[in-house]
Order: C-alpha cells, then structure tokens, then sequence
C-alpha cells in the first residue's frame, strides 16, 4: 500500500509565488534574493500555521537553487527537488523545544564551522526558538554576532515577546499574520478541486472560520472531513466532526434574547451539551452574530455570504435590539469565553450569561405611588410641605408574573424624610441604575453584582438611600474607594450632585423572591431551591 501523506505536507508552498497570505514578506525575501542581499540571519515570528517552516524552508531552497529566477527557486534543479523530499544535508531543521539546553547550542556552534556539503548556503531552521534555556540564548548570540560566511540561520517562533532583544537585533525580522478568511476558503476549493473532492461552499466557510487564519489546521481539517465523508466535504459532517453549532441554533439564542425567555435560552444550551457541541465556538460564532447585527442596524445592509435564513434573522433580529443592548451581549459573551477557556464549569457561565441578559431586557416594573407622590411631581410653591414617604399599597389588579417588583423581595427601611426637597426624582435613578451597573462591570464583575443586587428606596435632598440584602454588599460599595466613583458615575447620569447612603435591608422571607422564581422558571427544579431565614 503506497504511503499516505496529509494534505498540508502535500499542498505546501514550493515557491514564494505560492505563498498564502503573506505578499509582503514574500516580496521582500525575493527581492533579496535576487540582487545579493541575504542576510546571516532571519526571525521569523507569527501564529501557528501561517507559514514560518514554509517560508525558511523557501528561503533554503531560494539560496541554493541551482537554476532561480529573479528571486524564485526553479523547483525543478537537483537542489530544491532534494529539499522538497527532505533529504538536502545543508539543511538542518532543529526543535528547540526538545534541544533547548546549552549544551546543544554548543554542538551546534562546533558543526556551523564545516563548509556546505553540495549547496552554496548551509541553512538552519530553528523552530520554537523561545523555548531555548537563557544561557542557550547567550551561547548563541556569539555565533549569531559573527557567523560563517556559509551559513543563515532562520529562527522561528509564535512567540516572539519571549525572545531576548538581543537576539531580534541580530536578525531580520518578519512578522507573519493569520491567513484572511477568504484566502483560507480559496486554497481549500482549490485543494479539493485537485483531489476530486465533493464540497459544499457552506462546509468551507465552517472550516476557515475554525481554523481562524491557520492554513494548516484548515487543511488538516478538510483531510480529516474528507476521510470522514469518504471524500464529500459537506456543511454536516463538518458539524458533526468538529462538533460545531449552525446559524440557526445561534440565531434562535438571539430570538430568545430578544424575547427575554431565559428559560428558552437555557434550553438551548442544554441541547447544545447533549449532543456533544463546543460551546466555546458558539459563544464566538454568537459573538459574530452580534457584530452583523451592529452592522445591520448602522448600515442597514446585511452580510453578502450570509443564507437566506440567516439574512431574515439578521433583518428580524436588528428591530428586536437596540445598539445599547447589543454592546451589553457583546461585552457578557466576551467574559464568557473567556470563563470557557480557563473554567471548569463549561456550561454554567453561558446559562448564567443568558439569563442575566434576559433579566436586564425585563420590562421594569411600575411603582406603585400613593396620591400625595402624584401630586408632589405637579409644580408647587417652594412653601409646600415635602411629600411623605411611599407607602406599599396593594394593586388593584393582578399584575403579570413576568413583571416583578424589587421591592417583594426585601422590606426596605424606612427612609427618613428631611425638610430639604429632593433634588432628583427616585423615579429617575431607578431608570438609569443598570447603566450604573454596566459601567462597574466594565471594571469589576464583583461590584457590578453587588450594585445589581442593590435597591434605590429613597431620596432626600442629594443624598439617595440604596437597600442591600447583605452586610458585605452595603460594607463594599460604602467603602471610602467606591462611594465616591458610584457618586460620580450617578451625578453624570441624573445631572445634579448625589451623595450615596448605604442600608441593609430586613431579611424577608417569600415564596415569591424574583430570583426563585426565576431559578424555578429557566431549570425547572423548584424541590431543590432553599428559602433562607
């Protein structure tokens, strides 16, 4: 049975021309090579699968071709058919990851000294060169300084900041970027044009969005999607082997966002984890969406290789949201996958996501007001007496269970009202409280949930009163450090100057707290939520 090889060893670039994605470095190193310039030695720097062990092998072949062509190995001469077979003895690949101690570089200073073998350049490639030990790097910066006129060394690496400056110094330096999508979705149809393969346009996109810029892991995948498939490459099997989510799971996540059903949402992730998906790609593939909703509500276009479905959420979706709301999503699912690459629990941080997304969309409930509240907002001579307190009265209609209000939760204290009129409306605190919430979140997840957990119940003068359930909550957002961010954040939103006074609410217990009620609505559990004293 002749022997196999993968299809990124088969499909890699043999000249500069063929080099994907990366036209300015392969000008550059052309041009060189063409008129005498070559350098003693070469970095070459960049995420995996971009092209660095192509382009130094490029380089070799380049150098000791025996026919080139303005820069270009032939890809014909004894030469570089020997470097393309891997069997050219003036080039020496080395993994400084397995041969990283000084010890090897002191082998490798005495063997730099013997002339080529049968090529004009003896050619090292050293790949991974940030894992070499420092004094590796010391031993080598000599040899680097002053090396024989026979040899170039090309290291490379992905991670370049771990590379001593002195080391970059001495080197040419050459950054190679992720391969654009488009490019990645050309050579994989050309690949499969070549090898007879039956591919969908769709299963490509899935593919080059997956292997985010790495040509390589792009062609690894259709090698395995096409052994998979026994040599069809569709939208399916590309799911199934990667376990990816499609447009429509992630446009239903958006309609139950725009519904505020978390319990919707909930599900769907819970689908989602049954059947064995990577939820890290969903939340990016979310991320995605979120970005086309953007652009389709400031420029009013949609996507052109976006699927008619997905145009007609897209278009649905963007009436469903506000700009506001959208940069929320977008900044609630970065922290999500974030948690979902360096967390253990992979499924909680996106339900928790959801719902809290879900909870910030809720209609706010409307405050009950006693007459004396309503005719304090008509305008009154500066005599007038100041309203008394809000007093709780029962409503006179049954309210809609999706509408809950905060103060069912707690009893707040009762709130001592001075002579001095208030200077700001309560009303109008309570509208902008989760803007005040976001702002904190963007600097501190925990205060955000303490701020969120917290209850505006009154305003005298400047100073607005705000309820906490817990002591360490109030003795948090209190604090000399705090306070006075959350003064300043909340007397540019309301427009006067405001001093914050913190209370800790009366325990209350109540079957009817928001949060069990939610917990029993989205996981359907109500025998295994504890009601606290």
């Amino acid at each position: 049975m002749p022997e196999r090889r993968a299809l990124y060893l088969r499909y890699r670039s043999q000249t500069f021309a063929e080099l994907v994605g990366q036209e300015p470095v392969a000008r550059t190193l052309r041009n060189a090579i063409a008129h005498g310039q070559v350098s003693h030695a070469y970095l070459l720097t960049g995420p995996r699968g971009t092209g660095k062990t192509s382009t130094a092998r490029l380089i070799a072949k380049a150098v000791n071709c025996l026919r080139p062509k303005d820069g270009e190995p032939c890809d014909e001469c004894e030469h570089c058919v020997a470097i393309r077979d891997g069997r050219f003895l003036d080039l020496i690949e080395i993994d400084a990851a397995s041969n990283r101690s000084i010890d090897d570089v002191r082998d490798l200073r005495e063997k730099v000294r013997f002339a080529p073998t049968s090529g004009t350049y003896k050619v090292y490639v050293v790949d991974e060169v940030h894992q070499l030990s420092g004094d590796a790097f010391n031993a080598l910066l000599k040899t680097l300084e002053e090396p024989p006129a026979h040899v170039i060394f090309v290291l490379a690496t992905t991670e370049a900041h771990k590379v001593p400056p002195t080391i970059v110094s001495r080197t040419q330096r050459f950054d190679l970027r992720r391969i654009p999508h488009r490019l990645v979705v050309e050579t994989l149809r050309a690949i499969c044009a070549r090898e007879s393969f039956r591919c969908e346009d769709a299963a490509l996109e899935a593919i080059a969005r997956h292997a985010s810029g790495s040509l390589r892991d792009a062609e690894s995948i259709l090698d395995q999607v096409a052994t998979f498939g026994d040599g069809a490459v569709t939208q399916k099997e590309v799911a199934d082997l990667l376990g990816l989510a499609d447009a429509d799971e992630v446009a239903a996540l958006f309609d139950a966002l725009a519904a505020s059903d978390a319990a919707r949402g909930v599900a769907l992730v819970e689908h989602l984890v049954d059947d064995g998906r990577d939820l890290r790609e969903f939340t990016r593939r979310s991320l995605d969406h979120s970005r086309a909703l953007v652009v389709a509500q400031t420029t009013r276009s949609i996507p052109p290789e976006a699927s008619e479905s997905a145009a007609a959420a897209l278009e649905r979706q963007a009436k469903a949201f506000t700009l506001a709301r959208l940069a929320r999503v977008v900044r609630r699912l970065t922290e999500v996958d974030v948690e979902l690459k360096y967390g253990e629990v992979s499924s909680l941080s996106l339900e928790l996501a959801i719902a809290e997304l879900c909870v910030d969309a809720a209609p706010q409930p409307t405050r009950s007001e006693p007459p004396a509240a309503r005719e304090s907002a008509r305008p009154t001579p500066p005599s007038a007496r100041p309203s008394p307190a809000p007093q709780r009265r029962a409503p006179e209609t049954p309210r809609s269970s999706s509408v809950v209000d905060l103060a069912e939760r707690r009893a707040a204290p009762r709130v001592e009202v001075g002579a001095e009129p208030p200077a700001y409306a309560l009303e109008t605190v309570v509208s902008v409280w989760s803007t005040v919430v976001d702002r904190f979140r963007a600097k501190s997840m925990g205060l955000a949930t303490h701020l969120a957990l917290a209850e505006p119940v009154g305003v005298s003068g400047q100073v607005l009163t705000l309820s906490f359930a817990n002591d360490f909550a109030r003795a948090k957002v209190s604090s000399d450090t705090v306070r006075p961010e959350l003064e300043r954040q909340l007397a540019d939103l309301v427009g006067s100057g405001v001093r914050v006074r913190c209370v800790l609410a009366r325990a209350e217990t109540s079957s009817d707290d928001p949060m069990l009620r939610a917990a029993r609505e989205i996981f359907r559990k109500p025998d295994r939520i504890l009601e606290v004293e």
